[in-house]
């Protein structure tokens, strides 16, 4: 390879551009407006390499767009005084435009060939920008200029395709009637993938293609615990799963579900002793599990491995990361059918936005996760942490108010869950104690010790996810059961000695993607 060309190569090398086709296209709009129509959803005035043509363009389409002619005589007012004319004048300028017009017809393909060079120029500035700094050792962090590249990369990509065809009433109600047909021929009753839960699914009719499910709660709630069991579920009835954990490496989510699935705690699985018994005695030490707890843990991680689920933990992931390994999951024979991100406040908005407040890096990584559902198709549970205004109230459950911080969250969410166990705060107070109010008798303090003893248990094991919004669908709560030891949620009907998952779908998938 010539080093030579490799250093001076963004000099040497001509910036990609049509000024043939820049200057046919506004010639085919002074001399025919209809031209207009024909590339207004193509180009953008930035798209032109020569900015005075790029001017005149966005001049014809503000003339066009106040219901006036753009011609060269309307055009011309706007452009005498324009600096970047040079030795020209704007009669010059135009009189060329008229001799390079092509018919209305070539129009539209015209425009094609300025935009694909525009976004050539793009790829050309992002690529050189990186290689320049690549070029500066020690100057600037290699993982940023990788950040850096990636999301200019991302930014081109999403801005490539042209708009999408405007859709008829009757197509759309049409479209829509195939969707529900090929729902109702499924056999489940639901519209889109079964959230593993049966409440959920009743609730939102299933975890749609596109949507951004946001699940929030305050820390202890077990908002990892739900999304894990979310994830092995529909993962166990064959929906290929991504799940990115900014809290936990793939061996604690690994011992989170072959505790579940062998009914031993957490601690007993991390550990390899027994919790379901007491200590000893005299060496205050715990029994190593026993052969049919180590046959349990096998039979889970046997299970576990049946299931179509992958676990990604890498450390403040960029959303375009993120979605580079879920594009190779998609492209994949396994494909992709659900993603689980949690949460989003350890997710990082790229070397440019850490700096920024917390408000307008969450709305910036929320903007891409809603782009990543629509764009892979896909249903995306984001998690995320609620603000302590909740702490402070009497009454503990979370409302939407608490994502009050949390940037655009709430906007992009197309259904936003929130996740309360009551018996937490609860087992608090009672722990904390209670203290005998000023003129109380100590019938009724005994009666409020009473009663709240009587709560205590009466919450125990009981969880509620409430739907606050969805724009499909009703809102409520849906009633769950939660094992304090496995961590783990099930429906309220389930018994909490019932399978954490049951594998239904047909060929497994195992082993690594992407």
């Amino acid at each position: 390879m010539d080093d030579a060309a490799g250093i001076f190569g963004a000099a040497m090398r001509q910036v990609p551009h049509d000024s043939v086709a820049e200057q046919a296209v506004l010639g085919a709009i002074l001399t025919n407006n209809r031209a207009f129509a024909a590339v207004e959803d193509i180009l953008e005035p930035e798209h032109f390499y020569d900015p005075l043509l790029g001017r005149v363009f966005g001049l014809c389409r503000d003339l066009i767009y106040r219901g006036e002619a753009a011609n060269p005589i309307s055009l011309r007012r706007h452009l005498d005084s324009q600096p970047d004319l040079g030795r020209q004048t704007a009669q010059d300028l135009l009189a060329g435009l008229l001799t390079s017009m092509i018919s209305v017809l070539d129009a539209a393909s015209y425009a094609r060939a300025i935009r694909d060079a525009w976004v050539r120029r793009s790829l050309f500035d992002v690529c050189t920008r990186a290689a320049d700094r690549a070029c500066r050792p020690g100057s600037t962090p290699v993982g940023d200029i990788v950040d850096e590249l990636e999301d200019g990369l991302l930014q081109m990509s999403m801005g490539m395709s042209e708009d999408a065809p405007l859709m008829s009433a009757g197509a759309a109600v049409g479209e829509a009637l195939r969707s529900a047909r090929e729902a109702a021929a499924r056999g489940t009753g639901l519209a889109g993938v079964s959230w593993g839960y049966r409440a959920l699914d009743r609730m939102t009719g299933g975890l749609m293609p596109g949507c951004v499910y946001l699940l929030g709660a305050r820390p202890a709630m077990g908002k990892s615990s739900i999304a894990l069991g979310i994830a092995a579920r529909v993962a166990a009835g064959g929906v290929p799963t991504y799940f990115w954990s900014g809290e936990m490496k793939e061996s604690q989510l690994g011992a989170r579900l072959g505790a579940a699935h062998a009914r031993l705690s957490t601690q007993a699985v991390f550990t390899g002793r027994r919790y379901d018994v007491p200590e000893h005695a005299e060496t205050g030490m715990r029994e190593e599990l026993s052969d049919w707890q180590w046959r349990d843990l096998e039979d889970g991680e046997r299970a576990a491995g049946a299931l179509p689920l992958w676990f990604d933990s890498r450390a403040r992931i960029t959303a375009t990361k993120m979605r580079a390994r879920a594009r190779r999951m998609k492209r994949s024979r396994t494909g992709l059918g659900l993603i689980v991100v949690d949460y989003v406040g350890l997710m990082s908005a790229g070397s440019a936005f850490e700096d920024q407040r917390s408000y307008e890096r969450i709305t910036k990584i929320s903007g891409q996760m809603k782009q990543l559902a629509v764009e892979l198709d896909v249903p995306l549970v984001l998690l995320a942490q609620l603000n302590r205004q909740s702490e402070g109230r009497e009454d503990k459950r979370p409302t939407m108010a608490d994502f009050r911080d949390a940037g655009a969250l709430e906007q992009d969410a197309d259904v936003i869950l929130l996740l309360h166990r009551e018996h937490y705060y609860l087992e608090k107070q009672l722990a904390a104690g209670l203290t005998r109010r000023e003129r109380e008798s100590a019938e009724d303090f005994a009666n409020r010790v009473s009663d709240l003893n009587s709560r205590v248990q009466k919450a125990e094991g009981k969880a509620d996810l409430e739907v606050a919004k969805q724009r499909q669908g009703p809102v409520g709560v849906c009633h769950l059961r939660f094992t304090n030891e496995t961590t783990w949620f099930r429906d309220e009907a389930e018994d909490q000695y019932s399978p954490a998952w049951i594998n239904t779908a047909e060929g497994r998938a195992h082993g690594q993607s992407g």
